[in-house]
């Protein structure tokens, strides 16, 4: 199953024919590859002439790099006469080869520049385990397609780490590089130190065909059990397993341990990249965000990094410039199927789950950035549904369709068990140019991930679906180039001449500015001490001052306030009592008995026993009615049965009248109405019921202390 695009029209379709079919030129496109590559020519394939290779290299490395020529390689200085370079805008009409590094060894592709997408043309493989010589193999069966190859490259590998963070920087305003390090390695270093974890012998076996998925399972249930059997201190490898039963050779397994060794990071300098989720057009900053020069260090955005060591970095660099080609960018595997994904499908929200050797990632976000990044180790065997699964739980909202790049592999069964739990429609991510030529035995959906860096390096897709990682350092600026030693030493000797010359002849008319300048400072130091010391004085009296008067004020303040209180919380006091106790006799039907009224603060608890629940609810709803002109309002009530015991009575030293149902009340005083306003409700409660009057005589004191009505 492949994923469906949108319709092109005949142009496109007439257009992208062309580019598909531009390897199958013969004599005519070597020609014009020729003419292509002039441009190059003024680069001269010189890792040896850039800055990445202006990284320092101690004299204790130096008897290391003689026996690595790779690394030499990497840090040969550049001995020809460099003309100026102007910056001059890039037309990208070039061809470019796009490399992809892995257990399996190394495979690069010829890849032509289109006005709409990157076009791979022709695959190559090797399984050799020497990067020099891998580079090497490829470059010869890609030569038998084009014969003149071009001279720049990019590099998928695995050692690429890539992760989601959140930085405290805006994109608006990004640190510089050094700090923008520092800052992802403190996210990132903990993922880089587990990234040597991921090389497994059983997976490279696998990955370079020397063993089968199911031999690889067979011998780890095997380990398992032996390692369960064995005595304490002795050591069971995979490898040697796999030897005892055939599957492998020992030379086989020792080319693993070689391709293991060069592949893992060996020392702990990293170096990074970074990339924010861009802005959209209609919806970019404002004039004032773009002029604002506060730093935003208090918020946290969404950046898509990724980290690799240096030694690898160095030893890859080094040997593409043994084999004449200079390498651009890194790029990691994790994630280039996704950086594709936007050439199938314009949906404003896109989910990919790519299926690795050891791993399985899920990457959503959008056209303008990657915005959820789950990554889980493979469990043991085939891929089954429940590993799926937990990560499909997590999808954004307003998805449509999940893509998968399963590299090949078949899912027909995995699809039918997602399809049944989650509702969304499922589209395998597969490699639309049927006619590149390739190994037979390679998949073309492995080639969906050297599409995706082709077209991210091309700009055809958004930059900020993937973080690459240069090739090289930064340019130094001329006043770098300048401090180096020997330019150093001549420009110290012509200035500490000049400066010396300068100084003497200085020396004599300063010697008498300064005499003339003496007498003078003398006569006044006197008179500016002593108006120094005055005014110092004054400072500190006008500062006693000032500091009281703040307190005074502050204290003043204060008192008023409490007055204010007191004066209210008085009026409210006197007269919250009465009201309160008018409204409950007043709103006590026939069938309620009143039992107890406490009062705790601006809390009152009512205590009564009714006749049934219907008389309960008529004396709470009354209240309430009664109280809430009056600030007093009902917080919670309860009507339940005296014998069940399920609901235990607020108080069981209370009188009891007979009535089957018990009440009890709890009302809240909220904010005390003006002193005006309560006396007019009170007159006019009067003058509406004048036989009523409050009396304090049938109020009774129990013995826990508790006033009672």
């Amino acid at each position: 199953m492949s994923a469906v695009s949108e319709p092109l029209s005949a142009a496109e379709v007439a257009e992208r024919k062309i580019d598909e079919t531009w390897f199958e030129q013969g004599e005519t496109f070597e020609a014009g590859a020729c003419n292509k590559d002039e441009q190059f020519k003024g680069d001269e394939i010189c890792i040896i002439e850039e800055a990445l290779i202006q990284e320092t290299v101690g004299q204790d490395d130096s008897a290391f790099l003689q026996d690595d020529p790779e690394l030499a390689a990497a840090h040969k200085s550049n001995r020809r006469l460099r003309l100026p370079q102007f910056n001059i805008p890039k037309i990208h009409v070039y061809t470019l080869l796009v490399f992809e590094a892995g257990s399996f060894g190394l495979r690069g592709s010829l890849v032509k520049n289109t006005k709409h997408t990157a076009v791979i043309g022709a695959v190559a493989e090797s399984c050799n385990v020497d990067f020099t010589r891998a580079i090497a193999e490829v470059l010869t069966q890609l030569r038998v397609h084009q014969k003149h190859l071009p001279r720049r490259a990019l590099l998928l590998t695995p050692s690429v780490i890539s992760s989601l963070v959140e930085l405290p920087v805006s994109p608006l305003r990004p640190r510089p590089d050094n700090e923008m390090q520092e800052l992802i390695r403190w996210e990132l270093e903990g993922e880089m130190n587990q990234q040597n974890k991921r090389w497994l012998i059983g997976s490279m076996l696998v990955e370079r065909g020397y063993l089968t998925v199911s031999q690889r399972d067979e011998l780890v249930t095997e380990l398992q059990v032996r390692l369960s059997q064995a005595a304490s201190g002795e050591v069971i490898r995979f490898g040697d397993l796999a030897i005892e039963f055939n599957y492998i050779t020992q030379s086989q397994l020792q080319e693993c341990f070689s391709l293991q060794g060069k592949l893992s990071a060996v020392d702990d300098e990293l170096v990074f990249g970074w990339k924010a989720e861009e802005l959209p057009l209609d919806t970019g900053p404002t004039d004032e965000a773009l002029l604002s020069a506060e730093d935003d260090r208090e918020s946290s955005h969404r950046w898509l990094v990724s980290g690799m060591s240096k030694s690898l970095r160095r030893r890859w660099v080094g040997a593409f410039a043994l084999n004449n080609v200079r390498l651009d960018v890194f790029y990691p595997t994790l994630g280039a199927s996704y950086a594709s994904l936007s050439q199938y499908t314009d949906e404003p929200v896109q989910a990919l789950l790519e299926v690795h050797q050891e791993q399985l990632a899920l990457i959503c976000g959008s056209a303008t950035g990657v915005r959820q990044l789950q990554v889980i180790e493979r469990l043991q065997g085939e891929l089954r549904a429940d590993e799926v699964s937990s990560l499909l739980r997590d999808l954004p909202e307003g998805l449509g369709c999940v893509y998968l790049n399963t590299e090949g592999h078949p899912i027909d069964e995995l699809l039918f068990t997602l399809r049944a739990e989650f509702d969304f429609d499922y589209q395998v991510l597969s490699f639309q140019n049927s006619g590149v030529s390739k190994p037979d035995r390679l998949h073309g959906d492995k080639l969906v991930g050297l599409a995706g860096v082709a077209g991210h390096y091309f700009k055809h897709i958004s930059q900020a679906r993937l973080s690459p990682i240069a090739a090289r350092d930064k340019e130094p600026a001329i006043w770098q180039k300048l401090m180096q030693p020997q330019v150093l030493k001549w420009m110290a000797a012509g200035c500490v001449t000049f400066a010396m010359v300068g100084f003497m002849v200085w020396m004599h008319w300063n010697m008498d500015q300064q005499t003339e300048r003496l007498a003078q400072l003398e006569s006044t130091y006197e008179r500016d001490i002593t108006l120094k010391s005055q005014y110092s004085r004054i400072v500190m009296e006008q500062s006693l001052l000032k500091q009281q008067i703040v307190l005074l004020s502050a204290e003043q303040q204060l008192n008023e306030k409490l007055l204010d209180y007191i004066v209210l919380e008085k009026h409210r006091r006197a007269m919250a009592l009465p009201i309160l106790m008018k409204a409950i006799s007043l709103n006590a039907p026939e069938g309620v008995a009143l039992l107890a009224i406490r009062r705790i603060g601006k809390h009152t608890e009512i205590d009564a026993e009714s006749v049934s629940q219907t008389e309960g609810l008529e004396f709470i709803n009354g209240l309430n009615k009664q109280l809430e002109p009056m600030a007093f309002q009902v917080k919670n009530s309860r009507i339940y049965q005296k014998d069940d015991e399920d609901n235990k009575p607020r108080n069981v030293g209370l009188i009891d009248t007979g009535l089957p149902f018990r009440v009890e009340v709890v009302v809240v005083e909220g904010d005390p109405p003006g002193v005006e306003r309560v006396e007019a409700l009170v007159f006019a409660e009067r003058n509406a019921r004048p036989e009523e009057k409050l009396s304090t005589d049938d109020k009774a004191s129990e013995p826990n202390g508790e006033e009672r009505l």
